[in-house]
């Protein structure tokens, strides 16, 4: 303990004496290496994030139910909502049924039979316009025309990415619409039916599959696949605020409902592509962050050992006086854990007082999400604890280096 006095208080004097700008600008220097660390495994692990929300928001909500994989729909859909009126932690869901379709949009301008037919196949899917907005907000995917009216018949939604203006050159690939804008007529056509629909609005959203599908009111689609019952495909739950998915998920299943459906929270049902990306853009970020650390160390590394260097015959008459050896090395280690702890604690700073929020309010608009930047606290903790240790690493070599020579040497100024 008296060797680790000795050296806390030669660390604190040596921080003192040094000039307040080479203070500053070490400090500087491990702030930014801190949010290097963190922002750019943020970043990229953001980008997936900003798509998972968009998911959850627009297209899968809290809890998702689907058909089992044994079946077409979701057994007797009617009794299965009944029974999720009766929860109270559910705020709302909302109902759909999906089938196969074509939609064709030059039928009335194709004079040659020979010309090529402006058709797409895609899936369709049959809501209830009020409880689907209510679920996703799908209102707010409008960008061009308007919502469905439940009191309408014979209008659609198209989403963005049916449409060539929207594909980016890759309509070869996915199959596209051309020259359709709100208030067009197109033909869908499911099996054998076909019905003219109008086109009241498009919807773009970066989630899944909504901007890729087509939406009509469920009356007009259940008519139109000849459906004789109300089995629908898929609910998406939306739960009130701070409720636990799981726990609902567990009183659905202990109700019964699990002989009808699959049932799965959100994270449950997360497609497995996503979380692969995550993992992969999270491994990335830290090893792009590791070369920030790497580059801090030997800025580290080099200032302790010129600052040693400059003071060799100082450490020489400390050694000669009775200073042991060890309480010099610990001095030096001390000023590079100041540093490193200075620096990091301005980095979590900026990264949560300052960064964090205005990403969430401003996210990077990328084609395919919303990026935000995210920064778990156990791994900021990882990250810090592994920069505090390689910066102490750091310090501690050149002092060794430099304490262990010869004692009467460094006091005389020799090699």
């Amino acid at each position: 303990m008296n060797i680790f006095r000795i050296g806390l208080l030669l660390g604190i004097r040596q921080i003192q004496r040094a000039s307040i700008w080479t203070n500053i600008l070490i400090v500087f220097v491990m702030a930014l290496t801190f949010l290097n660390l963190i922002a750019v495994s943020g970043i990229l692990v953001g980008l997936i994030v900003g798509s998972e929300r968009a998911l959850q928001e627009k297209s899968l909500g809290d809890i998702i139910v689907t058909t089992k994989d044994n079946e077409t729909t979701i057994i007797d859909t009617p009794a299965f909502t009944r029974v999720l009126d009766s929860i109270p932690e559910i705020q709302d869901y909302t109902v759909r049924f999906k089938e196969g379709a074509q939609v064709e949009a030059n039928y009335k301008t194709r004079r040659d039979l020979s010309q090529d037919k402006n058709v797409i196949s895609g899936s369709i899917v049959g809501i209830d316009p009020i409880k689907e907005d209510a679920v996703t907000g799908l209102s707010t995917t409008v960008v061009e025309g308007e919502y469905l009216d439940t009191s309408e018949d014979g209008y659609l939604l198209l989403g963005a990415l049916t449409l060539d203006r929207y594909t980016a050159g890759f309509a070869d690939i996915t199959g596209s619409l051309e020259n359709i804008y709100p208030g067009d007529t197109v033909r869908v056509t499911i099996g054998q039916n076909t019905k003219e629909f109008f086109v009241k609005g498009i919807i773009n959203a970066k989630a899944g599959e909504v901007s890729r599908s087509i939406y009509i009111p469920e009356r007009e689609l259940r008519r139109l696949g000849n459906r004789v019952t109300q089995d629908a495909e898929e609910i998406a739950i939306r739960l009130q605020a701070n409720t636990d998915a799981t726990m609902v998920k567990n009183a659905l299943i202990n109700s019964g409902l699990a002989e009808q459906a699959k049932i799965r929270t959100f994270n449950e049902a997360l497609p497995k592509f996503l979380v692969d990306i995550k993992n992969t853009f999270n491994v990335l970020g830290t090893f792009i962050g590791s070369i920030g650390i790497i580059v801090a160390s030997i800025t580290i590394f080099i200032i302790i050992f010129i600052n040693a260097l400059a003071r060799r015959r100082f450490i020489g008459i400390l050694k000669g006086i009775g200073i042991d050896r060890t309480a010099i090395e610990i001095a030096y280690v001390i000023q590079a854990g100041v540093y490193a702890l200075a620096g990091s604690l301005i980095g979590v700073v900026i990264t949560y007082a300052i960064l964090i929020p205005y990403f969430d309010a401003n996210p990077i608009n990328f084609p395919f999400s919303d990026g935000i930047l995210v920064a778990e606290p156990i791994g900021t903790l990882v990250r810090f604890i592994t920069l505090f240790i390689i910066t102490l690493l750091a310090g501690y070599i050149p002092a060794w280096m430099i304490a262990r020579g010869n004692t009467l040497n460094a006091i005389l100024g020799r090699k």
